[in-house]
């Protein structure tokens, strides 16, 4: 079992804590991947709602762009069947070396993990499904990369890519924690080339790459308790030191907040707002 499932938000703190291009600005490798599952899991049951929407069916061949831990490549996998084909693509093989241990502990052999940029050439009408989960808002060329999704579905197969809107995370009652992280994390993305209101500007970007009539929508998920409510948590802590480093943020600032964070998950009176989700898929 996953260590974040049982222990409280402060003692998952007080252990985690023991270019001219964009930077990924959350800890990555073995780091990361814990944070990846949590992810996963509270995020997991609306992707797979999203995926029965589009359509993924047996035989089909697949690419998951910015795959991290690979939750939702082996879903796909697990859809598509042996006579499928699943490829994840991540720019980070620390965090793909994990993947590729998950898919052969689960069994899974018809998908593959690849090391890649989200700007690679991905081909030409290769795959009948190109799908991505919060990789745009950490991209300075969006465009560029629905362009290049875009050019590698098949005709009769489908884009499909979900990103976040952190304008529209809130706590209730407001919390200095809260506040605090969602303007941190925002100045840190745009520090490095990202976008943390990409989400909601997906729409928009979709017609600017020639991909027209776009089906949108968006989700938020609201929580009390669990692990939706310690996600919040688990990715300040994993930001806190390129905080530091691009001297967005004192030591002093963050272990106030992080305390302050700490206090107001813990509490089942309050309630957190993840950022708006914005899915949005298109069929050639």
């Amino acid at each position: 079992m996953n260590r974040s499932t049982t222990e409280g938000p402060r003692a998952l703190m007080r252990r985690v804590r023991s270019t001219g291009m964009e930077r990924y600005v959350i800890h990555d490798g073995h780091r990361g991947f814990d944070r990846l599952e949590v992810l996963a899991r509270v995020h997991g049951p609306d992707t797979s709602a999203l995926l029965d929407r589009v359509g993924v069916d047996t035989g089909m061949d697949c690419l998951d762009l910015g795959c991290g831990g690979g939750a939702v490549t082996l879903e796909l996998a697990h859809r598509v069947g042996p006579a499928g084909r699943v490829t994840g693509v991540d720019a980070d093989e620390n965090v793909l070396v994990l993947a590729r241990e998950t898919a052969a502990a689960q069994g899974v052999g018809n998908v593959e993990f690849k090391a890649g940029s989200a700007y690679d050439d991905l081909g030409h009408a290769t795959y009948d499904l190109v799908y991505s989960r919060f990789l745009a808002h950490h991209l300075s060329r969006p465009v560029a990369l629905l362009r290049g999704m875009w050019a590698a579905v098949r005709t009769g197969g489908a884009l499909v890519i979900e990103d976040a809107d952190f304008d529209g995370t809130f706590g209730e009652p407001p919390n200095e924690g809260v506040d605090t992280f969602t303007r941190l994390y925002a100045a840190l993305l745009q520090r490095n080339g990202g976008d943390p209101a990409a989400g909601r500007k997906l729409f928009g970007y979709f017609h600017a790459a020639g991909i027209q009539q776009p089906h949108v929508g968006v989700v938020q998920l609201v929580s009390s308790h669990g692990e939706a409510k310690e996600l919040r948590l688990l990715t300040f802590m994993a930001i806190t030191e390129r905080l530091l480093a691009d001297g967005l943020a004192s030591q002093q600032e963050l272990d106030s907040a992080l305390a302050r964070l700490g206090e107001f998950i813990d509490d089942p009176n309050t309630i957190l707002g993840s950022p708006r989700v914005f899915r949005l898929w298109a069929r050639k």
